[in-house]
């Protein structure tokens, strides 16, 4: 208010509100003059500064053709190498180096080599397959347990018994222990290491047990890795294609973990602000259509910008320009070519203000200041 007291003493001289006012409106005129050698409020560069930076060669503009808006698009699937979905399952009734064998031995007119509790029966405890792929019996030796069944080596300890009991038979069982195992990690609610048995087979079988994040099957990434073979899907591709639900083995790592992916969209659209990419090949309409559409106060539809580094552009290394992208909205054919162009994690949405939606601005500032000035007349 002291500085419109201060405006309307400077006019004090002038006879009758009207001369008064006809002054005081051609301040504001010259101030509104002013103004437009300033950069008024806006939220990015207009088309016309996008040309002039590609004028002096300080960025690449592509205007988008169906060719650019295709080729960067991905598969809708991934899937895991063939040394991972070519692998047979384990046989779970075979005994491994590293799994328990329970062994009990009833024996009658022998020489009483085996202790026997009441019911006649002599329980060894549990035996461990060791590293040769054997077990160790006492009075008996060594017995191969790796690759047989239960009745398969319940027949080779018989006969070894035989030498030294006329009559004899024998219990085997498999123990709770298993020596072979597989790692699961990251995003899950029930890491750990889990034992390869008759329920565990498969990797949608760990991943049951193991309990992933079921949110979004789209982003969350499945690596296994097996020797020297590393392959990574999406939990997504799990479930729609049963060759991804491969055979687990002995010593596979299975790490799950988010894919957290996101752009950036500035300028005239509904909503400025970062957007989570929800799917693989998110689209720039995706993107849009996220950030409510555009601004029908702000936007020009000719000038929506994707801007893009020079790395992930692909661009020659010695060029070190961004790439920008160029959609002109009004031709329907460039709305569905931005339905097939995929971003990438760091793109940049620019939605570019239209001239008018700068004259509009003008014009409020201008309203403004001729609002002051008709309160200086009142003094």
């Amino acid at each position: 208010m002291e500085v419109v007291k201060s405006i309307g003493s400077v006019f004090q001289g002038f006879n009758g509100g009207r001369l008064r006012f006809v002054a005081l409106s051609c301040v504001a005129l010259m101030g509104v003059a002013a103004l437009q050698g300033c950069t008024l409020p806006r939220s990015g560069p207009l088309q016309s500064e996008v040309n002039a930076s590609v004028a002096n060669d300080s960025i690449r503009l592509v205007a988008m053709t169906p060719a650019i808006a295709n080729s960067g698009r991905g598969a809708g699937r991934a899937s895991f190498p063939a040394a991972l979905r070519n692998a047979a399952p384990l046989d779970a009734d075979r005994f491994a180096v590293g799994d328990g064998v329970g062994v009990t031995i009833w024996e009658r007119d022998g020489l009483g080599v085996f202790p026997a509790a009441e019911n006649g029966a002599s329980n060894l405890g549990e035996l461990q397959v060791d590293g040769s792929g054997d077990i160790h019996l006492p009075y008996i030796g060594n017995v191969r347990a790796q690759g047989l069944t239960q009745p398969q080596l319940r027949e080779a300890i018989l006969r070894r018994l035989s030498r030294l009991v006329a009559a004899s038979d024998v219990v085997v069982r498999a123990t709770a222990r298993k020596g072979q195992t597989v790692t699961a990690q990251g995003d899950l609610q029930k890491p750990g290491v889990y034992p390869i048995g008759r329920e565990l087979v498969r990797l949608s079988d760990l991943l049951g047990q193991a309990a992933p994040n079921q949110t979004n099957p789209e982003q969350l990434a499945i690596s296994v890795r097996r020797g020297g073979v590393e392959g990574t899907i999406r939990l997504a591709d799990v479930y729609q294609d049963a060759a991804n639900d491969i055979a687990l083995r002995p010593g596979d790592s299975i790490v799950a973990h988010n894919v957290v992916e996101q752009l950036t969209v500035l300028g005239a659209a509904g909503v400025q602000g970062r957007v989570k990419l929800t799917k693989r090949n998110f689209s720039v309409l995706d993107a849009i259509g996220e950030s409510r559409g555009l601004n029908d106060a702000l936007a020009n539809p000719r000038a929506v910008y994707l801007m893009r580094g020079a790395q992930a552009a692909g661009a020659a290394t010695a060029d070190t320009r961004p790439t920008v992208y160029q959609f002109d909205f009004t031709r329907p054919e460039q709305i569905m070519l931005a339905q097939s162009f995929v971003v990438h994690d760091g793109d940049a949405i620019l939605v570019s203000d239209a001239p008018f939606a700068q004259v509009q601005k003008t014009l409020s500032v201008f309203g403004s200041t001729l609002g002051v000035a008709r309160s200086a007349t009142a003094f």
